[in-house]
């Protein structure tokens, strides 16, 4: 049954549900309505036999005070305007008198006797006044009326039946449309449609759970827009330098440029740009995966910066751009990885030196917050466009492509990703007096 039932739509087993109750219901009704019918028939008949006991009980007693002996009751029975429907039983519970022959002189049981009306004599003797319908079974009237209420209750049940199954029909109809509707945009999902939605009209469970759907699917489609954005991405910066690379090489192969220090040193540095890309991608893979290494250790934030300053110091010098550090005192040690830290750091401000115009400044200030500790870089640069503020940590992207030149737009990315790693929060905001600033904070460890 259960195998059978497998392949069986969803809106078939509603519908088989429905008809199951629909068809219980109608046949405990049935049940329950003729027995409670039959019983009240019973009790109605019984309640009519009790009274003509009553009128036949005190008829044969004034009979019997007037005349001091029943003979001659029978005669007088008899010659009524109808048959009694009662039968008189002697002391030896034998029938005297019945409406049908066939009860003269029968002697009723015990319990058929229960059901009389008894007749005590001023003799000692007991008569008995018994209902004669219940000895002599339903008579005509009552079989005609029982089978007209039968035939009415199962008419009445097909068509609440019916008129339940057309509803039921609608309803499962109304519930299993949407769920089609899922199933089917649910495959073109399968086969890579993801601009797949379906239309939401109800806000009950199906109606949130295509919402849900939806969202699943623009999710998947804007997944998909920016996987196809980063392979472009990551094909265009890879076949930049490669290209100039594979060019140096066949003139220098040819003889069509001379093999000088200057050529090598550009060779060089396109080596290192395709190297610095790969190795940011795979961080980027590390961090998505939640397999970025990051030691900790205690560390002290002035020690980082001033490791920070060492380094960069001589590129702020070429790049004719001031810069300053501030610190400030008994900030908390942190448990951190340090050379995480450094290479976040070096991200921002390499970030700051390139949109940072010739004499400009670069700050660089930590400080308590209410986070932890906060590190901040600022520039005097343009800073960045509002609608943009929200996407400068996203994967290859750039505000300006054309000043981003040797920048795969993978720095700050990486940068939000070793922050978060550590529990932290990274953000970028444009400056009242002008330029950006990047922040971030670092939580300072629980003492045990």
């Amino acid at each position: 049954m259960k195998a059978s039932l497998r392949g069986v739509s969803f809106q078939t087993k509603l519908l088989i549900a429905f008809f199951l109750v629909v068809l219980l219901a109608t046949v405990a009704g049935y049940l329950f309505i003729d027995s409670s019918v039959k019983r009240a028939f019973s009790d109605f008949t019984g309640r009519s036999f009790t009274v003509q006991d009553e009128i036949v009980v005190n008829l044969v007693v004034q009979y019997y005070n007037r005349t001091g002996s029943f003979d001659g009751l029978v005669d007088l029975l008899k010659r009524g305007p109808r048959d009694i429907p009662i039968l008189l039983v002697d002391s030896n519970r034998k029938v005297t008198f019945a409406p049908d022959e066939r009860f003269y002189g029968r002697t009723l049981s015990e319990s058929e006797l229960a059901g009389g009306q008894p007749i005590p004599l001023p003799t000692g003797e007991i008569w008995t006044v018994v209902p004669y319908r219940p000895l002599a079974g339903k008579d005509a009237l009552e079989r005609t009326f029982l089978r007209t209420t039968r035939r009415s209750l199962w008419l009445s049940g097909f068509a609440a039946s019916a008129a339940a199954l057309a509803l039921a029909l609608f309803v499962v109809r109304q519930t299993t449309h949407p769920l089609r509707q899922l199933e089917a945009a649910s495959r073109r999902i399968a086969q890579g449609h993801f601009g797949e939605r379906v239309e939401v009209r109800s806000s009950d469970e199906i109606g949130r759970l295509a919402s849900s759907f939806n969202e699943m699917s623009r999710s998947l489609e804007q997944s998909e827009e920016a996987k196809r954005r980063m392979i472009a991405d990551v094909s265009h910066d890879l076949r930049t330098p490669l290209t100039a690379v594979r060019s140096a090489l066949e003139g220098l192969r040819d003889g069509l440029v001379e093999p000088t220090p200057a050529t090598f040193a550009a060779l060089h540095d396109r080596v290192l740009l395709l190297s610095r890309l790969v190795t940011d991608l795979h961080q980027l893979a590390l961090a998505d995966a939640g397999q970025l290494s990051i030691e900790r250790h205690v560390a002290d934030v002035r020690s980082i910066v001033d490791g920070i300053v060492e380094t960069v110091g001589f590129q702020m010098e070429d790049s004719e751009v001031a810069f300053s550090s501030t610190v400030e005192p008994d900030l908390p040690s942190l448990l951190v990885d340090a050379h995480r830290i450094e290479q976040v750091l070096l991200n921002l401000l390499e970030n700051a030196i390139r949109h940072t115009p010739t004499g400009g400044r670069i700050d660089l200030k930590a400080s308590r917050a209410a986070e932890g500790v906060l590190l901040e870089v600022s520039d005097t640069g343009p800073g960045i466009p509002p609608e943009y503020l929200d996407r400068v940590f996203e994967r290859f992207f750039r505000v300006d492509p054309s000043r981003e030149s040797g920048s795969a737009g993978l720095g700050l990315s990486i940068a939000r990703a070793l922050v978060e790693a550590h529990g932290g929060r990274i953000w970028a905001e444009n400056r009242v007096e002008g330029g950006a600033r990047f922040s971030f904070t670092l939580p300072i460890p629980s003492v045990r």
